[in-house]
């Protein structure tokens, strides 16, 4: 258990790291609909709002939580949490075509509804941008691992993310003839502690339902050239 000296305060350390930025984010994003809300004249759900925020942000800043001293509980220096999520789904076009749209990471927002924008730093390099509530992004800078052309690409992100990920996705042929049966694995270093899972969760919109309903999408890009909302996408060139 450490003591937070930097903000002058003598109130003993007891919330992870990882933990601590969740909460930083998740206050600062509940925080900011609270003003909105007292903006449009909602007073009482805009103070609340406004309130909680305000107090995740403080746990967060200052390492120390209430509730965790009146519980006995201490998760500064525990082992930050896993999420895997593994999907498979099944695509009526050949691995190459695939894996030739998978691998320009910019197309990955057009099915990602979770992601505002991909860009390409370098020839194994990108910059992510995930949206977040209230107006709020996460950022962070992501480094291709492994690319074999037409069966499979590796990428991570780089040292110094707030919330460490890392993902895999696999192009094999499908069983007679039926194109191609995409795998995909993604791996999140979730913040320690039930506050810290939430926020995390909250803010990158990371779940099993979430990733189906992105393949999905991405199915229905490639196979048809239309997205639900029936806006035409060009399909990928043979």
């Amino acid at each position: 258990m450490g003591t937070d000296t930097g903000s002058g305060s003598k109130r003993p350390i007891n919330v992870g790291r990882h933990e601590r930025t969740a909460s930083m984010a998740g206050g600062a994003s509940l925080a900011l609909t609270g003003l909105k809300k007292l903006g449009q004249r909602k007073i009482v759900p805009g103070l609340a709002m406004l309130l909680t925020g305000g107090l995740l942000f403080y746990r967060g800043r200052t390492g120390h939580c209430n509730m965790y001293s009146a519980m006995g509980m201490d998760t500064a220096g525990t082992d930050d949490d896993t999420l895997i999520i593994r999907e498979v789904v099944s695509i009526m076009r050949s691995p190459r075509e695939v894996y030739d749209f998978w691998r320009n990471f910019e197309n990955l927002p057009r099915f990602m509804r979770h992601l505002e924008r991909v860009t390409i730093t370098g020839e194994r390099t990108s910059h992510w941008v995930a949206k977040a509530p209230g107006g709020i992004n996460v950022e962070w800078d992501a480094e291709m691992i492994e690319d074999l052309p037409g069966q499979r690409i590796g990428w991570r992100s780089e040292e110094n993310t707030d919330i460490p990920n890392e993902g895999k996705v696999e192009f094999e042929e499908a069983p007679g003839g039926r194109g191609t049966e995409l795998k995909v694995m993604v791996h999140y270093c979730l913040p320690a502690g039930t506050t810290g899972k939430l926020a995390a969760k909250s803010v990158l919109g990371i779940n099993a339902q979430e990733i189906k309903e992105d393949l999905k999408r991405l199915k229905q890009i490639l196979e048809t050239g239309e997205t639900s909302t029936n806006e035409r996408i060009p399909k990928p060139e043979h």
